[in-house]
């Protein structure tokens, strides 16, 4: 870019910065945040059209969809300042989460990127849920174990085994504080759950019998 282009994008940009905060005085809207939140969400459609040219820039999912989040958050905290707070942080979590899921789509052989996403997507879905409640913990490590347990079917994880230890460390720990919280009493979930234990530990009682026998 010549020394000329750069002052003719240096003032274009003045000039919609100096607009867009005159009719913030001028109609008292948040017409700033909401110039710093496309300014986030176009740096983020620039890498990833890095990614659209050329596919072996899977990093440039990373900051993509990390500054449309950003982007995205500031612009609902401006326009809807009563929401709760967590949702800006599930939007921004999710972002990063989808950005990595995003590298995995792109390379299926690369089994790391279903890490990073499946535990921040996760973490984002215990932000959505309400301060305090009793589903956050067992959300956290069914997530996790799920996550592990998709690493498992990947080819990698057919030969190596090793995610099935912690799948079945967090998917146990997640079902037994979703028993102890008592959050499913009473509710449809909760039948869906006892029936599935109940049936579960049938079959394996059937298929250990038939084994022996």
């Amino acid at each position: 870019m010549s020394d000329q282009s750069k002052r003719l994008f240096l003032g274009l940009f003045l000039i919609a910065a100096g607009t867009v905060f005159l009719f913030q005085q001028l109609f008292h809207l948040p017409f700033g945040s909401l110039f710093f939140g496309a300014l986030f969400a176009l740096g983020g459609l620039v890498f990833l059209s890095l990614l659209y040219k050329d596919r072996e820039k899977w990093w440039a999912a990373i900051p993509g969809f990390t500054l449309i989040g950003l982007g995205l958050l500031i612009a609902f905290s401006a326009l809807f300042p009563k929401l709760p707070g967590r949702i800006g942080g599930v939007i921004f979590l999710a972002s990063i989460g989808v950005s990595f899921l995003v590298i995995y789509l792109l390379k299926p052989d690369r089994w790391w990127p279903i890490i990073p996403a499946g535990v921040l997507l996760t973490v984002a879905m215990v932000a959505a849920l309400p301060q305090g409640s009793e589903l956050g913990g067992a959300t956290f490590f069914l997530g996790v174990g799920t996550t592990f347990g998709l690493l498992g079917l990947h080819p990698m994880g057919r030969q190596e085994k090793w995610p099935w230890i912690p799948a079945g460390i967090c998917l146990g720990l997640g079902v037994l504080i979703l028993i102890l919280s008592g959050a499913l009493i009473g509710t449809f979930a909760g039948w869906i759950w006892a029936a599935l234990f109940i049936f579960a530990g049938i079959f394996l009682i059937i298929r250990a019998i038939h084994r022996k026998g």
